[in-house]
């Protein structure tokens, strides 16, 4: 599925059914869970193989909210509610909209958790249409369009249970007129891992370039990785890690390259922009503040002041990690850009000559512009760089964090080296035990996987959530949070109105 090349009535599909989604949650149903699409392919007007195919690719305009495709996004919210991101909007405070974020302090009436929820269940009813329509298929091509399905459904109902917990697992088949519970752990999970070890032997290894953002079996094997790491199943963890990384064909490649080359060898399932208005990435666009872009000679992007790396995270990094390599305006290359900048006649960008002010200081922030800037391009946002979903790097990590607990110290080490040895820094001590060896793969988890919706993920499975974000609080404001202890902060509030809108559903402990 290429987004770059979807035909014209593709594309007006895609639209239709964004436009569903958002008219079905802000409608006056009698229920959240009765989305009803309003893009449905009327009976007799395509044939099976086509009509699969369009409300296939109808899944793909939801899937963007994975990525930075938008303001209001996932990864934005994912990784605020973490250590290593900052959100601006707002302010800092932590009763601000931001502020909420960053410190694990939301509500159920936050914007953001609300829009989570209605964002992914979007794309969970595109899905189900699709599977309820065409489960029963025996035509080889459309067997597949359902098994793309129920691998994004399995994906963000996986997303879902880490964020807010058991959710009410919607597949299209039940009797939803009076709501739905909240399905058990052991449900979840199951479902999860059934849908996700069916659709393995179902998709495809590789396919065209054209098709570029599909699911391979390939990503199934990479999110069943993901998926047993944070079961703490170690054993099926390692296998499928290293069956990916001895048999699936990717390599790691320069680190700015992930980032800033589509389809390049280490990414495993990419996220796709596609080349219209607000539907590119607008990262770069989301971070940067005016003064500083105008000062680096940036133009033609917008500046949202919206978002970067904490700074206290920022300062856990080895200063010679190329993965914070210093942005250099001369050659658009680079990613960090911090401390003191000045403008072309030699003042300060912040504060004074006499005294100036640094970036982090100013903005409470460092900008990081990981995708690479893209200058003079349409409504100065909406880059046309992908998002990975997947990618090998995570993959490598994965396994050898898996080998650490099964006590492989030797080989975990050797699989951390290889990133550490791509960042340009030394090879890890040779006489780390277990215990520092998970620290070690932790730290190394957040310095290169940041800004990609890992980071909360990693650091709930350490049990560190509340200590790592207590000192982002704690730099901040110079003390504790309030709320340091309080273990009903590492789960999202189930939002309000769909507390208001399905009655069977029951709100998460201490909100």
């Amino acid at each position: 599925h290429t987004f770059n090349m979807i035909r014209k009535h593709s594309i007006q599909y895609i639209l239709l059914a964004l436009l569903a989604g958002n008219l079905a949650f802000t409608s006056c149903s009698d229920s959240m869970v009765e989305e009803k699409l309003f893009s449905q392919i009327g009976d007799g007007n395509l044939s099976d193989i086509e009509g699969a195919r369009l409300l296939t690719n109808g899944i793909y305009g939801y899937v963007q909210y994975f990525s930075y495709f938008g303001g209001n996004n996932w990864l934005m919210n994912v990784s605020s509610y973490s250590d290593e991101f900052f959100c601006n909007w707002g302010g800092t405070p932590e009763t601000g909209w931001g502020g909420a974020q960053n410190f694990l302090n939301m509500d159920a009436g936050h914007a953001m958790s609300e829009t989570n929820w209605n964002s992914v269940y979007s794309l969970i009813t595109q899905c189900n249409e699709v599977i309820t329509k065409y489960g029963e298929s025996t035509e080889p091509e459309i067997i597949q369009y359902v098994a793309e399905a129920r691998f994004w459904r399995a994906f963000s109902y996986d997303k879902l249970y880490h964020l807010f917990g058991t959710v009410p697992l919607v597949t299209g088949s039940q009797d939803i007129k009076n709501g739905i519970a909240r399905a058990s752990q052991e449900e979840m999970e199951s479902f999860i891992e059934t849908e996700l070890a069916d659709v393995e032997k179902v998709l495809p290894e590789t396919y065209s370039s054209t098709d570029y953002g599909r699911p391979t079996s390939w990503a199934v094997k990479a999110t069943l990785a993901r998926y047993y790491l944070n079961k703490k199943d170690w054993k099926k963890a390692s296998i499928y890690a290293k069956e990916i990384i001895d048999k699936g064909g990717f390599n790691l490649v320069d680190y700015q390259d992930i980032f800033s080359k589509n389809q390049n060898d280490e990414v495993i399932l990419a996220i796709n922009h596609i080349a219209e208005a607000n539907h590119g990435n607008k990262y770069v666009a989301l971070v940067l503040e005016a003064s500083i872009r105008d000062a680096l000679g940036i133009t033609g992007v917008s500046a949202s002041n919206g978002y970067g790396m904490a700074v206290p995270f920022f300062r856990t990094f080895d200063p010679d990690d190329k993965r914070i390599t210093p942005y250099n305006p001369a050659t658009g290359k680079g990613i960090a850009v911090s401390g003191i900048v000045y403008k072309s006649d030699g003042t300060p960008v912040y504060g004074t000559p006499e005294e100036p002010k640094s970036v982090e200081e100013q903005l409470s922030r460092i900008l990081t512009f990981k995708w690479e800037v893209q200058t003079n391009i349409p409504l100065g946002e909406d880059a046309s760089l992908n998002v990975p979903a997947l990618r090998l790097g995570e993959v490598m990590l994965t396994y050898a964090e898996a080998e650490n607990e099964l006590g492989h110290l030797e080989e975990a080490k050797t699989y951390v080296d290889k990133i550490r040895s791509r960042a340009g820094l030394e090879n890890l001590p040779a006489n780390l035990n277990m215990a520092s060896m998970r620290d070690a793969i932790l730290d190394e988890r957040g310095w290169e996987l940041y800004h990609e919706g890992y980071r909360r993920e990693d650091l709930v499975r350490h049990g560190k959530l509340l200590e790592k974000v207590n000192e982002k609080y704690h730099y901040y404001f110079g003390k504790d949070m309030p709320w340091k202890n309080n273990n009903d902060r590492i789960l999202q509030p189930i939002p309000t109105n769909a507390l208001l809108l399905n009655p069977l559903l029951k709100q998460n402990p201490g909100y």
